[in-house]
C-alpha cells in the first residue's frame, strides 16, 4: 500500500521567477525545511503538508509530481537529486517512490536540514487535487501505487490512497492534462483565511446564485445549531456544501501560487472532497465573466 508523503512543484525558471514564488510560499506558511545536497531542489513545510520545489525548464510551472512511501513503479530510474526512485504516471507526472522503512535514511542522504516546518498558518494536510485529465482504468497510480477508485460521477472520477486518504480527482470533461486545484484541510478556517487574506492573497466572490443555496442550507429549521454562525460564514464568504452532519466549509484562493489554485477546507464529520463546492470552482473559472447560475 503507498502513502502520499509530498508533492512537488515545478517552478519554470522561463515562466516565472523563483524570488517571487518564495515570497508566495513563505506567505502560504511554508517554511524552506531542506535543500538537496546537488542544490537541484529545496523542501518546503507547513505543518503536515510538504512540497519538492524544483526549477525544471521542460515542465510547466505547477504541481508535476507525488512523493510516496512505496515501492517503484515499473521503468523507474534513479534520481539523483532526491536519492528515490523516479517514474512516470500520466501525462508524464512524476512519481517518486521509496520503500517506507528506508524513506528517511534516503532522505537524510541527500537533504540538508535548514529550518523546521511552518506553522502560523493553521493548515493540516492535503486533502487531494484535481487533475484536468480524464481517468483511465488502468494508469500507473491506480493498477501499481493502489488508488482505489471510490466514486464516478458524470463530472469526477475520485480514486483515494488507502493509507493517508490522499484524493486525486479526474475531470471527465478536460484534456488539458495539468493540476490545477490543491485542498488542504484546516481545522481554523476563520484565522487561516484572515491570515491569508492580510497577506494579499485573492479569492473570488461567491456569484449571488451560489450565496442563495448556502443560506438556504443554513437557514432550514431542520439545521439549526448545526453549522457554524451564519454571520461568519457570510462575513467570510465562506463556501458551504453536503449534509448537515457532514459538510465542508471552503474558502477557494486562485493562483496562490502561480498555475494553483488553493482550497481551505474545514471538515465535519468528513473525510474527502465534496464534488459541489469544486464544481462551483471549476465552473466559476471556466466562465469569468459570466455569473453562475
Amino acid at each position: 500500500m503507498s502513502e502520499v508523503v509530498f508533492l512537488e512543484y515545478n517552478v519554470n525558471p522561463d515562466e516565472h521567477d523563483i524570488t517571487n514564488v518564495v515570497v508566495l510560499l513563505r506567505g502560504l506558511g511554508f517554511n524552506e525545511i531542506s535543500i538537496a545536497r546537488n542544490h537541484m531542489a529545496t523542501m518546503w513545510a507547513v505543518n503536515k503538508c510538504i512540497l519538492l520545489v524544483t526549477r525544471h525548464s521542460n515542465m510547466p510551472t505547477g504541481i508535476t509530481g507525488i512523493g510516496l512511501n512505496s515501492n517503484s513503479v515499473d521503468g523507474s530510474k534513479y534520481c539523483e537529486t532526491t536519492g528515490m526512485n523516479l517514474g512516470k504516471g500520466p501525462s508524464g507526472m512524476n512519481l517518486y517512490t521509496y520503500p517506507v522503512d528506508q524513506f528517511k535514511e534516503t532522505y537524510d542522504k541527500h537533504f540538508i536540514t535548514t529550518n523546521e516546518a511552518g506553522t502560523e498558518i493553521p493548515l493540516g494536510n492535503y486533502v487531494g487535487m484535481i487533475f484536468r485529465n480524464a481517468f483511465n482504468p488502468s494508469n500507473v497510480i491506480s493498477e501499481q501505487l493502489k488508488f482505489k477508485n471510490v466514486r464516478t460521477t458524470e463530472n469526477y472520477t475520485t480514486t483515494v490512497c488507502s493509507n493517508n486518504r490522499f484524493n486525486i480527482l479526474w475531470d471527465n470533461h478536460s484534456t488539458s492534462e495539468n493540476i490545477d486545484t490543491l485542498i488542504i484541510k484546516t481545522d481554523d478556517i476563520v484565522d487561516a483565511t484572515a491570515k491569508l487574506v492580510s497577506k494579499g492573497y485573492d479569492s473570488e466572490t461567491l456569484s449571488h446564485h451560489r450565496r442563495m443555496q448556502v443560506n438556504k442550507l443554513l437557514d432550514n429549521p431542520a439545521h439549526k445549531d448545526e453549522f457554524i454562525a451564519k454571520h461568519i460564514i457570510n462575513g467570510w464568504d465562506f463556501n458551504v456544501a453536503g449534509r448537515p452532519k457532514s459538510y465542508v466549509i471552503e474558502k477557494c484562493f486562485e493562483n496562490a501560487l502561480p498555475n494553483l489554485n488553493i482550497i481551505l477546507s474545514k471538515q465535519h464529520n468528513h473525510n474527502g472532497v465534496n464534488e459541489e463546492t469544486l464544481l462551483y470552482y471549476s465552473t466559476l473559472s471556466e466562465n469569468k465573466n459570466v455569473t453562475v447560475q
